[in-house]
């Protein structure tokens, strides 16, 4: 969905809020506004994940490679773990050397390289979009208890 299309739901639902008269009822518009927002991310990674889908297909037909999925984790880890070493390289780690100034746009790129590899990897080990979201919003919950408990 567009920027301006978001734009222009957002102010088609505080339009929608404010017609609630109590605080329960706004609060209840919100949480739907809310949830039709989130909806529309987990959209958006449905798309990425079929894009990626065919883009790994492609490749594996292409090259015709045949792997178990404990090969294809050990593969795209290594994968990961080299994106992850381009990012690195592309801000200032060493302490011991004259800082340069960072490129953003080939750090968001290399950023960019390693969500390819994730979305792989999720795919592959049967995570989808409304499922990373669920296990995320579950972890995440669990992490700020941690946080809140001295972990």
């Amino acid at each position: 969905m567009t920027k301006p299309k978001i734009l222009e739901r957002l102010e088609k639902l505080i339009e929608n809020a404010k017609r609630y008269s109590s605080l329960d009822s706004f609060r209840a518009g919100l949480a739907a506004a809310v949830e039709i927002l989130e909806d529309e991310e987990i959209e958006k990674l449905e798309v990425m994940f079929q894009m990626q889908q065919a883009l790994d297909e492609r490749i594996i037909a292409e090259r015709n490679i045949d792997k178990t999925l404990d090969e294809w984790v050990i593969a795209i880890t290594i994968a990961m773990e080299s994106e992850i070493d381009e990012i690195r390289r592309e801000v200032n780690w060493k302490w011991w050397k004259q800082e340069k100034q960072i490129d953003l746009d080939r750090l968001q790129e290399e950023v960019i390289d390693l969500w390819h590899f994730l979305l792989s990897l999720s795919r592959m080990v049967g995570l989808t979009p409304a499922t990373i979201h669920e296990k995320y919003m579950a972890k995440n919950k669990i992490n700020h208890q941690r946080q809140e408990h001295g972990y």
